[in-house]
């Protein structure tokens, strides 16, 4: 059997965005700090020539895309409500599409200052 092997990174992207058509103050534009947690399941078949599962530079390549921007004005939020849930379901699409033969979760928390609030999208339940 082979050994699986899991990874784990996480960013804040810190950037704006409104939900269109939503009644409430998250119309307006407002910010966050989103918390994103990122994990990575293969096996040892899987790793490269140099002996990587995942490029954490991948990663790095998400925040320079959403980080100090209004969200709306990004694709693919430009068609869609930038919430929790779509970004973690972006993000996960995002990643997968890289490298499919390997599993996913992404957890992207809107604030975790106060009140843990967070959506998941992923292979697996992580904890």
């Amino acid at each position: 059997m082979e050994r699986e092997i899991k990874l784990h990174t996480e960013l804040v992207i810190d950037s704006a965005h409104f939900l269109k058509g939503y009644d409430g103050p998250c119309a307006n534009v407002h910010g966050h700090s989103w918390r994103v947690r990122i994990w990575v399941k293969g096996n040892a078949s899987q790793l490269n020539e140099t002996g990587i599962l995942f490029d954490f530079t991948n990663v790095k390549l998400l925040k320079d895309v959403y980080d100090h921007r209004c969200l709306n004005d990004v694709a693919p939020f430009s068609g869609i409500n930038p919430t929790a849930e779509n970004i973690a379901l972006v993000i996960y699409d995002e990643l997968s599409g890289l490298r499919g033969s390997l599993k996913y979760v992404v957890r992207v928390y809107e604030t975790s200052i106060g009140k843990e609030t967070w959506a998941q999208v992923g292979d697996w339940d992580e904890n």
